[in-house]
């Protein structure tokens, strides 16, 4: 049994009145840990951010090499020291099967305020926790959850009401389909493919306009929605020159004028042109209308859609948001949310386990740095004893990806 500590706040005691991060981390049997990266430690953030995003998105460079991975291990240690989580406190957390990491998006302080925060939201904390402990001798499986604390009280049971939102507008119809998704989906919730007039089942919407999709939306509280798609990114990969096509009024609403900054979110068919893009705030203020009652659970088949997208609409409501932090093989994307609805739908797990469920399918080889996160909109720490005995009841190899 882990030894018994006092809470620390990380940073040296620095003054603040709502610290930028808290990593907490929890275990039957075991004290928890609680531990404050103040909003002194933005600037750190922002640099390691920007670094070990682009190393996560090269990951095909170096994953396949333990020796390299091992490495990037000990960075991730050393990394950590920065933000003023020295190795010891490393060591503390490689005890644990769940590690919280709560953003606190209010009362912050501070010229570069905002960055900081998409900074801690862009962070491959999921990554570089699993690592960090895996290097200084962790070995049992880890769950890592994000929090962004929205006041949500509800506990989620498997959907009888589902969502099925698909968009491949205008030229990106050339490149996707989606019926083996559909397939999947609904065979792992087991549900019926159904009308919006219908009380219970699976409802599609197929690459309908967007007045059309809000509509469908807003007609009844669904308790899950599933999107798939092309975000603002892949667009470009997926046809030559895509933004310049966009009318300006539009492309100006995605592309930062500032910064020449493409903005996360998704292509969808607008009410008068074939492709319209819809930046991550819009995009998640159509899926969960803040005033509205929002849905158990939003899972987001998107590129970069799990730093901004996600958060954002857990923040109007949401108890739960899956999403992707860069680019993910699309095979395995749809494995994933089909390992994760099987488990949540029939194999009596919490969502959360069934987000570890779903990891721990995955081929370990083929997804070290994948950037496949959870946001919950509320703490799990009152839940900890339960998820970890759920986690531990599996008994499989650490995801540690």
């Amino acid at each position: 049994m882990a030894k018994r500590v006092a809470r620390k706040k990380a940073g040296g005691g620095a003054k603040s009145s709502t610290p930028l991060v808290t990593i907490r981390a929890r275990q039957e049997g075991t004290v928890p840990a609680n531990y404050d990266i103040p909003q002194s430690k933005g600037t750190d953030l922002i640099d390691l951010a920007r670094r070990w995003s682009y190393t996560l998105r090269v990951r095909t460079r170096w994953a396949g090499n333990s020796d390299i991975r091992d490495e990037f291990g000990e960075k991730a240690v050393k990394d950590f020291g920065k933000l003023d989580l020295s190795e010891t406190i490393i060591q503390h957390l490689a005890l644990f099967t769940h590690i919280e990491v709560e953003l606190y998006h209010k009362n912050f302080v501070g010229a570069n305020a905002a960055e900081a925060l998409d900074a801690a939201s862009e962070l491959p904390w999921e990554y570089l926790l699993s690592a960090a402990t895996r290097s200084v001798g962790r070995l049992q499986s880890l769950l890592i959850t994000r929090c962004l604390s929205n006041g949500s009280g509800m506990k989620p049971q498997p959907p009888k009401r589902m969502l099925f939102v698909e968009s491949a507008p205008g030229r990106i119809d050339n490149n996707y389909e989606f019926s083996g998704e559909e397939t999947r989906i609904k065979a792992a919730v087991g549900l019926e493919d159904v009308d919006l007039k219908a009380q219970k089942g699976l409802t599609f919407s197929r690459t309908d306009p967007y007045g059309k999709l809000q509509d469908a939306v807003q007609s009844r509280r669904w308790e899950v929605i599933h999107v798939t798609g092309v975000d603002t990114h892949q667009a470009v990969w997926c046809v030559d020159e895509f933004y310049d096509r966009i009318k300006e009024e539009i492309r100006a609403d995605v592309i930062d004028k500032a910064t020449d900054r493409l903005q996360d979110g998704m292509i969808l068919r607008g009410d008068q042109v074939s492709e319209q893009p819809v930046r991550y705030d819009k995009l998640a203020d159509l899926l969960a209308k803040p005033g509205r009652p929002a849905p158990h659970l939003v899972t987001l088949n998107l590129y970069y859609s799990g730093a901004r997208t996600a958060r954002q609409v857990v923040k109007n409501g949401v108890y739960a948001a899956l999403g992707f932090l860069d680019e993910i093989d699309d095979e395995f994307a749809e494995l994933f949310f089909q390992a994760f609805y099987w488990a949540w739908c029939h194999g009596g797990s919490s969502i959360p386990a069934a987000f570890l469920y779903a990891w721990q399918q995955m081929d370990s080889d083929r997804m070290h740095g994948t950037g496949i996160v959870i946001w919950l909109g509320r703490s799990m720490a009152d839940e900890s004893v339960a998820a970890a005995k759920e986690i531990l009841r599996r008994k499989t190899t650490a995801p540690g990806k």
